[in-house]
């Protein structure tokens, strides 16, 4: 999921962790200094242009 905006990337790692399918699973939110925009997903991998802002696990944010 692409975002362009933290807020946004946000709601939607939140409203990801918070369903059935992703029970007890981290759902990362990474910035992509090449595209701008922050992305949502269960892989946590960073690259080199990447930048990892935290992630959700059953609704609960954890800060990098």
């Amino acid at each position: 999921m692409k975002a362009e905006t933290i807020e946004q990337a946000k709601d939607m790692a939140k409203a990801k962790s918070l369903d059935k399918e992703h029970k007890d699973e981290s759902i990362h939110i990474i910035y992509c200094y090449r595209t701008g925009y922050y992305y949502v997903d269960t892989d946590g991998l960073v690259r080199l242009w990447e930048k990892s802002y935290g992630y959700y696990v059953n609704g609960v944010y954890t800060n990098h």
